[in-house]
């Protein structure tokens, strides 16, 4: 039995190893290539132009209409952006001194008499409403940050 010389049975095999290159390398990028097509962020569509209103979150006028009822207040949670235009509509079945918290805003409503309280929510944050008299929380307010 013959054996090929060392160096030719190494040829063979680089010769062997540089086929398996030529198809593994061109698959492997194919792949690589196909993952970051499937995988990258979605980016806007080049025909649409970006406007401001795309960009940045508008301030908004909020009215609320509050019911105090029996020492509870509907909605207990109002929630506001930073930069909101917020007015309270705020009627009680009781002498209520409504206090909000943080904005130190406050304001005696009575019985039958509707009352507006109107500010510019400038702190973002968790501010409590309450009853300033009794010292009783009636609801929250949450203010995001733009």
């Amino acid at each position: 039995m013959h054996m090929p010389p060392c160096s030719d049975l190494l040829a063979s095999e680089r010769h062997l190893l540089n086929k398996r290159a030529l198809i593994v390398i061109p698959l492997l990028l194919l792949v690589l290539v196909g993952l970051f097509f499937l995988l990258r962020p979605a980016s806007p569509p080049e025909n649409v132009p970006m406007t401001d209103e795309s960009t940045t979150e508008e301030t908004q006028e909020k009215t609320f209409d509050l019911a105090i009822a029996q020492g509870s207040m509907a909605p207990n949670e109002i929630s506001v952006g930073e930069g909101d235009q917020v007015r309270f509509r705020i009627t009680s079945d009781s002498p209520v001194a409504f206090h909000l918290h943080g904005y130190d805003l406050e304001s005696e409503v009575e019985p039958g008499e509707p009352t507006e309280l109107s500010f510019t929510a400038t702190i973002s944050g968790r501010f409590e409403i309450e009853n300033e008299q009794t010292r009783q929380e009636l609801g929250v307010l949450l203010v995001q940050p733009r």
